[in-house]
């Protein structure tokens, strides 16, 4: 994106909130279903070098200020069976990846406010017992010579060659979904390194299973990510058991949950069949994509989120209030 559309988006964004149009944005927003996501809080970090927006701690803490000001922030449950009839329109904030919100500091600035929140897991992932398949190839661009880093890709890789390092993120979408993961780790081989167990023991990127008792103890909420973070648009009916249907029972069953939200990687949809069919058939109890704030009584299995990672205010507050249609599969978070 240009740098001109990023200050025209900034500029909207602010001017929604301005003294006599925030009114106007507060009604907007009544007609809508409001849920934000966010992926990962924290200081840099290599990977989620190519994804990063800068959320910290201390940037989270200024986004809940805000959204505090203008909404009521409320379990994702509650957002999704209610209109929200108080003084604000209802939120409910949402985190996607699985990635730790314990040692970040994330968790704690929740309770202490007062807040719940909801993460979807990628449960391949959970209790660092691997790294997702889009984070390893960023880790190998953060941490690896950039020569040695093409050299590699385009020995191991299917598709046309890269050539620059900063190409391996892009060049990697086109994976067949069946190979992502066997790639993922043989170019992470070929760029030497080092031992994928030692990696994540050492930045320890997920959440614990006893992390998530201790979440699901404190009121928050678990949804699913699918189990290996794929294109959903591209799965067949098997792979969509593989990806969906059983860990989606697996966490119902290990958390006792009666309902499981899910959201879809890249907000990539499933073919609208097959996600009408998860939600009817109880696999899962709504779906979740990234095109914006959807309107208010769209079905369960077509809801969509506010980014709030990239371009925050325009997200939340400029684009509701511009009645802009959705923006389709454009985010800059869409990558991860």
């Amino acid at each position: 994106m240009s740098s001109a559309r990023r200050v025209v988006k900034r500029m909207l964004g602010g001017a929604a909130l301005l003294p006599g149009v925030a009114g106007l944005t507060r009604r907007s927003l009544r007609g809508r279903t409001n849920v934000v996501y966010y992926h990962y809080v924290g200081v840099p970090t290599p990977y989620y070098a190519d994804f990063y927006a800068g959320c910290t701690l201390e940037r989270f803490a200024a986004d809940l200020d805000l959204l505090e000001r203008h909404f009521e922030i409320v379990p994702l449950a509650r957002v999704l069976r209610e209109d929200g009839g108080g003084a604000k329109p209802l939120l409910a904030v949402t985190f996607d990846d699985g990635f730790d919100l314990v040692r970040s500091g994330a968790s704690a600035l929740l309770e202490k406010r007062g807040l719940t929140a909801t993460t979807f897991l990628i449960t391949s992932c959970v209790d660092n017992a691997n790294l997702m398949w889009r984070n390893k190839v960023a880790a190998v661009h953060a941490l690896t010579d950039a020569e040695v880093a093409v050299r590699a890709y385009n020995e191991v890789a299917p598709g046309s060659p890269v050539q620059s390092a900063g190409g391996l993120l892009a060049a990697s979408r086109s994976w067949p979904m069946d190979e992502k993961d066997e790639l993922a780790d043989r170019l992470w081989a070929a760029c030497g390194m080092p031992a994928l167990g030692s990696f994540l023991d050492e930045h320890r990127p997920y959440l614990s299973w006893a992390e998530l008792d201790d979440w699901v103890s404190r009121g928050h909420g678990i949804g699913l990510h699918t189990r290996t973070h794929p294109f959903c648009s591209s799965l067949t009916p098997e792979q969509v058991g593989h990806e969906i249907e059983r860990p989606a029972t697996e966490l119902k069953e290990r958390f006792a949950l009666e309902a499981l939200p899910f959201s879809y990687p890249f907000g990539v949809r499933l073919p609208r069949e097959l996600e009408r069919g998860l939600v009817a058939g109880g696999a899962v109890s709504c779906a979740l994509g990234i095109d914006g704030f959807a309107p208010a009584g769209s079905p369960p299995e077509r809801l969509e989120r506010a980014n709030a990672e990239a371009e925050f205010r325009f997200s939340v507050f400029g684009r509701p209030l511009l009645g802009l249609p959705r923006r389709g599969q454009d985010s800059p978070m869409e990558g991860v």
